[in-house]
């Protein structure tokens, strides 16, 4: 893992003075895909929908949107649904083959690895954050993003979020 102590708190400090949860979630991913060799990110927030809780997507790292912008997600319905239902986070160390593509203008290829975790406030889940790289993510780096997720929880609630 590449990122010290010092740029941890930087980044903290960083995330702490934003307002906007875009600007936010993109400063997040862009330190993390720097930190820890990360091809594709996504972030996610809960919102409510008629009565039932969904996954919106917010901003993206190296990530194909489609042409509506709009990706969202049931609580249980898909890997990202399903983290945030289970409030619990997943690392898949086996990608299959076309499962998720990342694109460069060199080409485009599988990840080997993609590890999904939750951001939770008072036990509910609040936020979803889904990130791809061609190498594994060791235990090292997972507990990284589990314990930099737990000090970046409580700053969420601070954010402004567009509808």
């Amino acid at each position: 893992m590449n990122i010290s102590k010092t740029e941890i708190d930087n980044l903290l400090s960083k995330l702490k003075s934003t307002t906007d949860l875009k600007e936010f979630a993109q400063l997040f991913l862009w330190t993390v895909a720097k930190a820890l060799e990360i091809s594709q990110g996504a972030f996610f927030i809960t919102k409510t929908k008629e009565s039932k809780r969904v996954l919106s997507f917010v901003v993206g790292y190296a990530y194909n949107i489609p042409e509506t912008g709009a990706i969202e997600f049931e609580f249980g319905e898909g890997l990202s649904g399903q983290v945030a239902k289970e409030g619990k986070p997943i690392n898949l160390n086996t990608v299959p083959d076309g499962y998720i593509t990342i694109l460069s203008g060199l080409g485009k290829a599988t990840p080997n690895s993609i590890i999904i975790f939750p951001l939770k406030s008072n036990d509910e889940v609040i936020a979803v954050i889904e990130l791809a790289s061609f190498k594994k993510f060791d235990k090292e780096e997972e507990d990284f993003l589990v314990e930099i997720s737990s000090q970046i929880e409580v700053l969420i609630g601070n954010l402004t979020v567009e509808n």
